[in-house]
């Protein structure tokens, strides 16, 4: 018996030493990546192979400590097994990513050097593109490998320490694979973006999102945007003062519940209004139709930017001087843009202010707007800065695109940067917000949604989605800000906004309530709301008071057909972050 307790003894000793060993070659290896991508991104290339080189070391180490015949049949011993079987996968699955995944994930990396990616007038060589698309498609396969290996659910009775290892695995390769996914699908539409098969027409619309409206924010100001094999020029700039308003008639393509459902708003004939709806490839097509109308040009697509967007691509270009005021940096603009120039310069009338200075200030919005296209399109400042900006824009929603380009609206589409809305079968949660008083309060605006649905049996199921609104637009903002138009029912700081709900296709409403009170379709109802169906989504939409201070909460209930899939709950992009909540489960 004595001899039986030793063994045991001296196993679980063996076990609990190889255990801490391999903690500290994983702690390493943790260590080296950071460093190799640092050193990366200092373009120390020396270093970062021989880091990515330690650190898979590193992993192979911890792996075969976690692998030995004695840690395998541990495995099966009941409470300490599933503990010992889910290290093994931690060690596992992260030699599979320092070993299989980043070398051609770096290699990649070096291949895309900005110092030949970008010449001094601000070409951009799309060979150099090309030669880094073998290695990132092998670097994404193997990263969702990794994924697909990493992709069962976490094993009962594990210990807190192990557990929490295996799920930052399992989130680190998840955004991995993402990120892979992502450049993978950029340099596969770059070169017909950048005009390298012929040349290219954009319509960049800049969006005040302080201003909400659908695919983001009012129309502020454009610019054309030319490609021809890499190189990048402006043709035309302006604010919004230069597009001309006048009733059009809907262009080919545009489906009807669209025009059924915004042509009374005046999408077709302003611009102030000509992205009420988040569908962006529908919106560009009506844009394209009126530049076209208007400047006798046809443009491949539209890309949309706003503050946040602009601030990303400026980083690393110098500050823009602002008379009277502090020069322009990344780390001020979103904020001057969405309060500071209405303080600078006295506000249109239907303000307290009684001096007109709009055109001075939409001059100074030009002066912005040309140092950020000169930023994108000249050469000179940071080109690794310049990229990461545009890929931090790209992800967060702030730059998005939409064309009718068969070469180029499958990739935007595949990329997920066209802002169309949600197509196919899937469960749908898509609050969108327009404004509705003619003030600039979304930059204050916290907004929440949370989506909820029954199990997967069955044809239907009930579902409910919430969404919360918050204006904390604290006192002394200049008076443009806030109800410029002197509307009823707005006080101090107040704001307006209107609410739409997309759903899951075949979704039917049960219920609605705000704060506690029923909204009913009819008028006459404690609150109204609007019914209405576009690109095949039920959707419900009503105005919604916006007092500074206290949380108002739309809440409806649906009846929804059970739909395969992951739920999709898409952002619109405004100044503050959408907070989601999703519990709905895959079906």
């Amino acid at each position: 018996m004595r001899i039986a307790i030793v063994v045991v003894v001296l196993a679980v000793a063996w076990i609990g030493v190889r255990g801490l060993l391999a903690q500290r070659h994983l702690t390493a290896a943790k260590a080296d990546l950071a460093a190799a991508k640092e050193a990366l991104l200092g373009r120390e290339l020396a270093d970062a192979d021989r880091l990515i080189g330690d650190a898979g070391k590193e992993t192979s180490a911890a792996r075969g400590l976690t692998t030995d015949p004695l840690w395998r049949a541990a495995g099966h011993v009941p409470l300490l097994g599933a503990t010992l079987a889910e290290a093994a996968d931690v060690a596992r699955g992260a030699d599979v990513v320092a070993r299989t995944v980043l070398p051609p994930a770096f290699a990649a990396a070096r291949e895309l050097d900005p110092k030949a990616l970008r010449a001094a007038d601000g070409t951009i060589d799309v060979a150099v593109l090309r030669q880094a698309q073998p290695a990132v498609d092998q670097a994404t396969a193997a990263g969702v490998a990794a994924l697909a290996g990493l992709a069962d659910a976490p094993r009962r009775g594990v210990l807190w320490p192990v557990s929490e290892a295996a799920d930052d695995l399992r989130t680190q390769a998840r955004d991995l694979a993402d990120a892979l996914r992502g450049v993978q699908r950029g340099l596969r539409i770059a070169p017909a973006l950048l005009g390298a098969d012929r040349p290219r027409r954009y319509f960049v619309l800049i969006q005040q999102n302080s201003e909400a409206r659908g695919t983001g924010g009012l129309p502020g100001g454009f610019a054309i945007l030319t490609a021809d094999k890499g190189r990048l020029r402006v043709t035309n700039q302006g604010s919004n003062a230069d597009l001309q308003d006048g009733e059009l008639p809907p262009p080919p393509g545009v489906p009807a519940d669209y025009v059924q459902r915004y042509r009374g708003d005046g999408v077709f004939d302003r611009w102030v209004n000509v992205n009420l709806s988040p569908d962006l490839p529908v919106v560009a097509r009506v844009i394209a139709d009126r530049w076209r109308h208007q400047a006798g040009q046809r443009v491949d697509g539209v890309i949309t930017v706003d503050s946040q967007a602009l601030r990303d691509i400026l980083r690393g270009s110098p500050p823009i001087p602002v008379p009277g005021a502090a020069p322009l940096t990344p780390a001020n603009i979103v904020d001057y843009l969405a309060i500071g120039q209405y303080r600078d310069f006295a506000a249109p009338d239907g303000s307290s202010s009684g001096v007109d200075r709009s055109a001075e200030r939409k001059q100074l919005l030009e002066t912005i707007a040309r140092a950020a296209t000169s930023r994108l399109v000249n050469g000179g400042g940071s080109t690794l800065e310049l990229m990461r900006g545009i890929a931090d824009a790209v992800g967060s929603g702030h730059l998005r695109m939409g064309s009718d380009d068969p070469a180029l609206a499958p990739g935007l589409r595949e990329a997920g940067i066209d802002g169309a809305l949600p197509s196919g079968p899937g469960p749908v949660a898509y609050a969108v917000l327009f404004n509705s008083s003619g003030g600039k309060l979304e930059y204050f605006l916290d907004r929440s949604i949370r989506y909820e649905a029954g199990a997967c049996t069955g044809a239907r199921r009930k579902s409910s989605i919430t969404v919360e609104l918050t204006n904390r637009a604290p006192d002394g903002l200049p008076a443009y800000l806030y109800n410029p138009y002197h509307l009823p029912g707005i006080t101090g700081t107040g704001n307006r906004v209107t609410v739409t709900v997309y759903a899951t296709r075949g979704a039917k409403l049960t219920k609605a309530v705000i704060d506690g009170k029923p909204l009913g379709t009819q008028d006459g109802a404690a609150g109204y709301l609007n019914a209405f169906t576009e690109a095949g989504l039920p959707a419900w939409s009503t105005r919604v008071d916006l007092p500074s201070g206290p949380t108002r909460r739309l809440v409806l209930t649906l009846d929804e057909p059970v739909s395969p899939g992951a739920a999709r709950v898409p952002e619109q992009p405004l100044p503050r972050a959408l907070a989601r909540r999703v519990e709905v489960p895959t079906c």
